[in-house]
């Protein structure tokens, strides 16, 4: 009798053990697929983002003038004018660089160009690149914007600070410096380009 009752109770703890072994890798195998699912979908999302990331980094820059290898060269957003003069192979022995910011950020599209010591250098062409002289804020020096009406040393270091953390993305955008309201936007707004 004991032995019939003792086979009883091994056959049902043999099932209950079944039971749970099932169900502890059912719910394991759902685990490991979820976590698969989960990773692969990181992956992709992450590198689709990588890519984003890379397409809105990536500007171009032309460099000429006293170089060694003057050119089209890819950057990446913030990197400066002294990355774009050691990528065209520096400077050569007589360049002509106290109108140089070589801390400057680059800017998409831009032309730098670089004097030899032996050229005439006019002030108001060192910027101009087809803009039918009209004086690129983003990109003009000091003297360059001081030449504008109603801008002084004061105003066009506002601008070049202004600049250094934000480029321009409109004209109008300058009245957004301290000082420079619609008056002096008046004054210059047909002088001035961000291209």
């Amino acid at each position: 009798m004991n032995n019939s009752i003792y086979k009883k109770g091994l056959a049902v703890v043999l099932i209950i053990a079944l039971i749970v072994m099932a169900s502890l890798g059912i719910k394991q195998s759902g685990k490991e697929n979820e976590i698969m699912y989960t990773s692969s979908e990181m992956t992709n999302s992450d590198t689709v983002l990588e890519s984003a990331e890379e397409e809105l980094s990536c500007i171009y820059v032309d460099i000429d003038g006293a170089v060694n290898n003057p050119g089209v060269y890819e950057f990446t957003e913030g990197d400066r004018v002294i990355d774009a003069i050691e990528k065209a192979g520096g400077l050569i022995d007589t360049a002509y660089t106290k109108n140089l910011n070589k801390a400057r950020k680059l800017v998409d599209g831009e032309k730098i160009y670089i004097f030899d010591e032996g050229e005439n250098i006019a002030p108001l062409d060192l910027y101009n690149d087809g803009n039918e002289g009209k004086i690129n804020i983003n990109t003009a020096s000091k003297d360059n914007l001081m030449s504008l009406t109603g801008i002084g040393e004061v105003y066009a270091q506002r601008i070049i600070d202004y600049r250094s953390l934000k480029v321009f993305s409109s004209i109008e955008e300058i009245k957004e410096v301290q000082g420079i309201g619609d008056k002096i936007f008046e004054k210059i707004k047909d002088s001035i380009t961000i291209k």
